[in-house]
């Protein structure tokens, strides 16, 4: 009895860390296609480049 419920807890560990993974990808692929912000200073050397929001 003991295996069986180690045995669906590890399932469910496995099948949400893969749901995680899944949402992280996609957060990822969203960002890649929304583009670049980048902000300069007055000399116009750039500061930092970001993705927008």
């Amino acid at each position: 009895m003991k295996k069986i419920i180690a045995l669906i807890i590890l399932l469910a560990s496995v099948m949400s860390c893969s749901e995680l993974a899944e949402m992280e990808a996609k957060s990822q692929q969203i960002k890649r296609e929304r583009g670049w912000e980048c902000m300069y200073n007055y000399k116009g050397e750039i500061q930092g480049c970001n993705y927008i929001k």
